[in-house]
C-alpha cells in the first residue's frame, strides 16, 4: 500500500452471523485508525445494526438483504447493491469471502478492493479484488486472521481489543431490573444456554443442574435466550427443570439490552454463540462449552475466559459434515460432564461470603 494513498470513503463488508460481526469490530477500528480522515461505512448481517451503531467512528451501517421471497427479495438486494454502487467508495474491504460481497465490491467501482480470501466461491474473485489474503490458519483466532490480512494489505499491526460501546439508556434499564429483583451485581451470573444452532447446545437437565448449583453457592443466576421460537422453547424447558427459584429474561431484550445486562454480571455461562463473543466485548469473563466448532478460531477472545470442549469428528475431517447427527445434541457436547463444568466455575470464580 502506498504511504501517500489516502481513501476518502471506505466500505467494509461482514454480512455474516451476529458473532462474526462482533468479532469484526477490531478490524473495522484498525481501518479507521489507519485512515482517520476517511468515512467508514459497513455492511453487516440483518438485525446486527445495534452491535456497531454506537461507535462514533463508523459513519453508516447497511444491513444486508433479509431472507425474503419474490419481489420483496429483489428490492432488498437492489437496496444494498445500489448503496455499494453509489457510495463513492475508493476502498472496499471484504471480510467474508462470500460471492455476494464480491458483487458489492465490483459494483462499487472502488480503485482498491481487498478480500480476506479469494479461494472460496466464484473463480472471478482474483480478477475482482486487487489485494487479498490467504486461507485461514485454524490455530489462529478469526480476529488474528483478520489482522494478518490487513497487515498484508499494509495496515499497521494493532492490538486486538473486542469492544461494545456502553449505551446509557440500556445500562440504566439493567440496573433498575436488578434493583427491582434484589440481585446484587457482584452475585449476578448471566446464563445463556441456547444458540441459534441448537446442535451447539448442552443437555437441558445438565444446564439446570449447574444453575441449581450456582444458586446453592450463593450466586444469582439469570437465564437469558434469543428470540427464536426454538431457543425460547428450550430455555423455558431449562427453567422448568430448575429446582431452586430462578430468574429469567427470555427473549425480552434487544442486543443492546443484553449487552448492558451482561456488563453488570460477575461472569457469563453459555454455549458457543454470539453472546459468548459479546461477553468478551463488554469485558465479562465467561465459561463457554464448545462442541462442533473450531475452538481456537471461534472461542471468545482473551485469556480471561474458560472454554470446555471436546474434539468432534465433523470438524476433524474436511467434508465429514455427516459424521454427526446435528438434529440432536452432538457427541462432543454430551462428553462434557456436569462435574467438569461445576469444577471449572468453582476454580475460576469464588463468591465472597
Amino acid at each position: 500500500m502506498s504511504s501517500n494513498w489516502q481513501p476518502q470513503r471506505i466500505l467494509a463488508i461482514k454480512n455474516k452471523h451476529l458473532g462474526d460481526v462482533i468479532c469484526g469490530v477490531p478490524a473495522f477500528h484498525a481501518l479507521h485508525e489507519a485512515f482517520p480522515a476517511a468515512q467508514l461505512d459497513v455492511i453487516v448481517s440483518p438485525g446486527s445494526r445495534d452491535l456497531i451503531a454506537g461507535f462514533d467512528w463508523i459513519h453508516g451501517v447497511i444491513e444486508s438483504p433479509r431472507k425474503l421471497k419474490g419481489l420483496a427479495r429483489v428490492r432488498d438486494e437492489w437496496r444494498v447493491a445500489r448503496a455499494a454502487a453509489t457510495g463513492g467508495y475508493d476502498l472496499v474491504v471484504d471480510f467474508t469471502w462470500s460471492d455476494r460481497a464480491m458483487w458489492y465490491a465490483l459494483f462499487s467501482h472502488a480503485s482498491r478492493r481487498w478480500a480476506i480470501q479469494v479461494t472460496a466461491g466464484s473463480k472471478l474473485k482474483p480478477y475482482v479484488f486487487n489485494g487479498y489474503g490467504g486461507k485461514p490458519d485454524r490455530s489462529h483466532h478469526v480476529m488474528e486472521h483478520e489482522r494478518e490480512f490487513l497487515m498484508r494489505m499494509g495496515i499497521p499491526h494493532y492490538e486486538i481489543r473486542p469492544d461494545f460501546p456502553p449505551t446509557p439508556v440500556e445500562e440504566e434499564q439493567a440496573l433498575q431490573w436488578l434493583a427491582a429483583n434484589h440481585v446484587p451485581r457482584e452475585k449476578l451470573v448471566v446464563v445463556h444456554p441456547t444458540s441459534r444452532w441448537l446442535f451447539k447446545c448442552w443437555h437441558d437437565e445438565r444446564v439446570a443442574e449447574v444453575i441449581d448449583w450456582l444458586s446453592a453457592q450463593g450466586w444469582r443466576p439469570v437465564v437469558t435466550c434469543g428470540p427464536s421460537a426454538d431457543e425460547l422453547k428450550r430455555a423455558r424447558n431449562i427453567v422448568s427443570l430448575v429446582k431452586q427459584p430462578c430468574l429469567s429474561r427470555l427473549a425480552d431484550m434487544s442486543l443492546r439490552q443484553l449487552a448492558a445486562f451482561m456488563r453488570q454480571a460477575r461472569f457469563f455461562f453459555g454455549m458457543d454463540s454470539a453472546p459468548s463473543h459479546m461477553a468478551s466485548a463488554v469485558g465479562v469473563p465467561a465459561v463457554i462449552l464448545f462442541g462442533p466448532s473450531q475452538v481456537k478460531r471461534w472461542r471468545p477472545f482473551g485469556d480471561q475466559h474458560v472454554v470446555l470442549h471436546r474434539e468432534c469428528p465433523c470438524i476433524a475431517v474436511r467434508g465429514a459434515e455427516l459424521a454427526c447427527d446435528k438434529s440432536q445434541i452432538v457427541r462432543c457436547m454430551s462428553a462434557i460432564t456436569t462435574d467438569e463444568v461445576i469444577g471449572a466455575i468453582h476454580s475460576r470464580f469464588h463468591l465472597a461470603a
